[in-house]
Order: structure tokens, then C-alpha cells, then sequence
């Protein structure tokens, strides 16, 4: 049933591994989105805004270490902004002033001075596709652990892209 799930994130880091960083983490925005959707509520069949932040809340965190800590609108934002207009910045961030606007680096290590720019942090995107994976892993036991959970993938997972082969 999860084989949805783990291959989207094989496509996130098929993509990292041949030096595709923006389409890795642009799959990784759209890998939040699909799961956003499959844990929807029963009752729910689209996700807003509002169903994107609380998966990224719940499961989406960074290393202890990290000088910045995920926040679901700042992750919101950021995915509305590279999806949408191949940027930092979308008209959600005037709406909102308190989210962050994400930078990237191919690196590890996030960088985030709020001396410099309160509103600025500089993702490293190994350690966001990484956080990624983590935030599935954790996804994927808590759907083992909760049968309504569970139930709600498994019946929402037929909507999920497929591919098939064509015979030629």
C-alpha cells in the first residue's frame, strides 16, 4: 500500500542523486501535497492551506541542531513560491509577513540569522530532502499504527498518479 509513497520519494532522490537539486526539492513539495491529501480527513476529499501546514507541523522536522526549526506556513509559502513562480517570494508573503521566505544551498546546514533578515532562512537542501524523508518514514508509522489512517490512504491512494507501460 505505501509503495506510492516510497517511490515518490525514490523520484525525489533519483532526482538529488543526478544533480537535479531544484526538481528534488520541487518533488518534495509535491510529495507533501500528496500525502497532505491521502491523510485527509474522511469527511475532506481537497486539501488547502490550512491541511498543508499541519501535515508539516506534525511531521516535518529538522535536526536538533538546525538553526531553523520547520514551521508548516514558512514550508507553505516556500512551496507556493518555487512551485508557482520558480521563486522565493509569492504574494502569500505579503498576505502573511510572518512567514519566512526560503533561499537554498546545496549544503547541509540551514542558515538563518534573524539579525541579518528575520524573514529570510536559507534552506540547505540536502538536509530538507532528508528531513523529507524522515517526516515520510514517520508518516507511514503512524499510518501503521492508526487503522482509520490507513483506511483513508488506502482509498484515496487509486487517485494518486500511476504510470503504465505501453506496448509499442
Amino acid at each position: 500500500m505505501w509503495a506510492a509513497i516510497t517511490g515518490l520519494l525514490a523520484e525525489i532522490k533519483r532526482c538529488e542523486a543526478a544533480g537535479a537539486t531544484t526538481a528534488a526539492v520541487a518533488m518534495a513539495y509535491i510529495c507533501i501535497d500528496t500525502v497532505t491529501f491521502l491523510s485527509l480527513p474522511a469527511n475532506q476529499d481537497k486539501q488547502g492551506r490550512s491541511d498543508f501546514i499541519a501535515w508539516c507541523d506534525t511531521y516535518l522536522k529538522g535536526h536538533e541542531e538546525q538553526p531553523y526549526q520547520y514551521r508548516g506556513m514558512d514550508v507553505y509559502g516556500a512551496r507556493c513560491a518555487l512551485l508557482h513562480a520558480f521563486g522565493s517570494e509569492v504574494d502569500f508573503h505579503e498576505k502573511y509577513p510572518e512567514a519566512k521566505k526560503f533561499g537554498y544551498h546545496d549544503g547541509g546546514k540551514h542558515a538563518y540569522d534573524p539579525a541579518q533578515d528575520e524573514r529570510l532562512v536559507i534552506i540547505g537542501t540536502a538536509s530538507f530532502i532528508n528531513d523529507v524523508t524522515h517526516a515520510l518514514g514517520a508518516f507511514v508509522e503512524a499510518g501503521k499504527g492508526d487503522a482509520d489512517l490507513r483506511a483513508r490512504v488506502a482509498g484515496r491512494l487509486p487517485q494518486v498518479l500511476a504510470t503504465f507501460p505501453i506496448r509499442q
